[in-house]
């Protein structure tokens, strides 16, 4: 909270609150911060300054520290804050400050900020950042495919999401589709019989299955989980396994249909900007592009070619503007991939050569977004459940309360590690089932009882799940 500078006590102890962390010459919060500074989660300090937080240690007053302008900026901040005001994090669901609109909560949140209202920035943001859709063109119909046998592809898990795409591209559009799907050791049941289900009864689709070898595979996962702390990095490696396909047979669309909440899970993890969501940024952006291919003889981008390429650009090259951890934003789920696909030169390899042959060609499928919110009438939960249940044979996971990302048999072991991680201020990922459940119940896709029971009893906020040792035993097995 600011203060004005009259509440200055130079007798008083100082010390950095809670959740914030020096990282060389910047500041990082560990949070979500109330508005106007809920996407300042990172404020550059000199080395001065630098020293003079090291030396707020809990011991001296800041007359003895010496409180130079920047030091009293950082407390009208209320960043530096006297020591009786300092935070501790929440130990417990009973202890947490919920927002009371949604499920936002600063135990599963730690340093989640409520305003004067008691509402948390995803919902007091909500009229700010309405219209927003895709960091990729938003498209909901397609034409027909004239070079080539399939009009459009996806990358299908047998999940709730995926399946409800697949089914109304083919279902209700009638489009021919290319459903490609990449096995792990840990594809939930249900989501395995929803796919032998859906080759059966879906039209006008092809369901392609293709798994990495086992030892590859199981170095890969010991590679990530030593840098993340866990092995989930399944759609990473579906671009790795089917892109040089896509780029072969001419598929002119590559087809995204995340639940509505994920996008906005990459604005307030800080993943990427709000601009890069609006439709004028992404097109100003493609006509940059476009010259130099222009000047270098080169097919111009359309649109969605150019998010597709620098997609898989990223995955085969790594991407050094994030490589720091320190700014403003930050994307360390990609650098991790990389990293631990960067070692498996051999399985890499036709990956690398197709991006970078597809770079020249111009065969690149337009990585493109269906609006799922918009094409079911709000996309509530239990209906979509329901819907494909009955059109294609879905199969509902084992816990009916559970309706986000179900096709994981171990999605408890990433919201455990997101969770401990974050809260002990190790990784500046925000768990992601904290966030998207919060804005899930903001936009009515399932209610807050709905929700609350979904994360009291299906998800990893509560200590080591059951899971983690499934998810360790493709490391463990590699390792003996």
């Amino acid at each position: 909270m600011a203060r004005s500078i009259e509440h200055i006590d130079d007798d008083k102890v100082y010390v950095l609150q809670n959740r914030w962390k020096v990282a060389r010459r910047h500041l990082v919060y560990y949070g979500i911060r109330k508005a106007p500074h809920t996407f300042e989660n990172s404020v550059r300090i000199s080395r001065r300054t630098s020293k003079k937080l090291a030396s707020l240690d809990g011991s001296v007053s800041l007359r003895s520290v010496g409180a130079t302008a920047a030091l009293v900026r950082l407390i009208k901040q209320g960043i530096v804050v006297p020591q009786e005001e300092y935070k501790k994090n929440k130990e417990s669901l009973d202890e947490a400050e919920f927002c009371v609109n949604c499920t936002a909560n600063d135990y599963m949140i730690p340093g989640l900020e409520l305003d004067e209202n008691g509402l948390c920035p995803m919902c007091a943001m909500k009229k700010r950042l309405k219209g927003l859709k895709a960091l990729m063109p938003v498209k909901n119909r397609f034409p027909r495919n004239k070079r080539g046998e399939y009009d459009v592809a996806l990358f299908y898990t047998g999940g709730k999401d995926s399946s409800y795409l697949m089914y109304y591209l083919s279902e209700v559009l009638g489009l021919r589709v290319l459903a490609l799907c990449w096995e792990t050791e840990y594809i939930s049941p249900n989501a395995a019989k929803s796919i032998e289900n859906a080759r059966k009864s879906v039209k006008n689709t092809d369901i392609i299955v293709r798994k990495v070898d086992k030892d590859v595979m199981r170095r890969i996962y010991a590679a990530h989980f030593a840098l993340a702390g866990n092995t989930c990095m399944c759609p990473a490696l579906a671009y790795v396994l089917f892109y040089p396909l896509l780029s072969e047979k001419k598929v002119p669309y590559l087809v995204l249909g995340n639940e509505p909440s994920q996008m906005y899970n990459l604005i307030f993890n800080n993943i990427s900007p709000v601009a890069a969501f609006r439709p004028r940024v992404q097109n100003l952006g493609r006509i940059f592009i476009n010259l130099a291919r222009i000047f270098t003889f080169r097919k111009p981008f359309k649109a969605g070619q150019m998010q597709t390429y620098f997609t898989v650009r990223t995955l085969a090259k790594g991407t050094p503007l994030y490589s720091s951890g320190e700014g403003k934003y930050h994307n360390e789920q990609v650098q991790n991939v990389y990293k631990a696909l960067e070692g498996e030169k051999e399985f890499m390899k036709s990956f690398k050569d197709s991006v970078k042959r597809s770079w020249r060609t111009g065969n690149i499928p337009a990585l493109v977004h269906v609006d799922l919110a918009e094409i079911s009438d709000g996309y509530k939960w239990a209906e979509i459940k329901e819907s494909i249940k009955r059109e294609i044979g879905w199969e509902d996971s084992a816990e009916p309360d559970k309706g986000l990302h179900t096709s994981c048999s171990i999605e408890r072991c990433k919201e455990y590690t997101q969770f401990t991680r974050f809260r002990e201020m190790k990784s500046r990922v925000i768990p992601y089932t904290a966030i998207e459940m919060a804005i899930a119940v903001r936009d009515g896709n399932l209610s807050r009882e709905e929700a609350m029971r979904e994360i009291c009893t299906s998800t990893g906020f509560f200590g080591e799940p059951r899971e983690y040792a499934e998810m360790l035993r493709p490391i463990k097995d590699k390792q003996n």
